[in-house]
């Protein structure tokens, strides 16, 4: 006896069959749901999304790029010894200090590494002599501000060095 198997249509995925078959992810479709732009039906307590509904919303979905790009293909079309997307290697991290020498404030989690002193004392530091700027409730520090916090505290710990001065021997003592 030879029965040949029917194949029955899919008439409902749950959340995972629907991310397997439209190859986006199960947190993309939870987000489409709140959104209301993917129906979801309950099956006691499990999602479920009707076939029609997902193909419905994978027609919605728009034909360019969030943010106005042009897709990629198209460049193909422009440009035909355009090679393609380009290779997606991760490129190494700037050390951190070209990328806050670029800036023109720096917060005093940024400056106070290299002042040596901690970030609460910088600011401390900061609020006595009024070198610094206000951004918002923020401080931030600008390089003449830093020139001039250095110069202080250099004077202060100076000050500090000098506070006690050993008595002179008395002759006749």
């Amino acid at each position: 006896m030879n029965a040949e198997r029917v194949e029955k249509p899919i008439l409902a995925y749950n959340l995972e069959e629907a991310a397997e078959a439209t190859g986006h992810s199960v947190g993309t479709l939870r987000i489409a749901i709140r959104r209301n732009d993917l129906l979801a039906r309950y099956a006691n307590t499990k999602a479920i999304i009707l076939a029609d509904e997902l193909q419905e919303w994978l027609r919605s979905l728009p034909t360019e790029p969030k943010g106005g790009h042009a897709p990629l293909s198209s460049l193909v079309e422009d440009d035909p010894e355009w090679p393609g997307p380009f290779d997606r290697t991760p490129i190494p991290a700037e050390p951190r200090y070209e990328r806050s020498a670029k800036a023109v404030f720096w917060t005093p989690e940024e400056v106070a590494p290299e002042l040596g002193v901690s970030k609460s004392a910088l600011r401390q530091f900061a609020k006595q002599t009024g070198f610094h700027s206000r951004v918002g409730k923020r401080i931030m520090l600008h390089a003449d501000d830093v020139t001039q916090l250095v110069a202080w505290m250099r004077e202060r710990q100076d000050k500090k060095d000098q506070w006690w001065v050993e008595p002179e021997k008395d002759p006749w003592s």
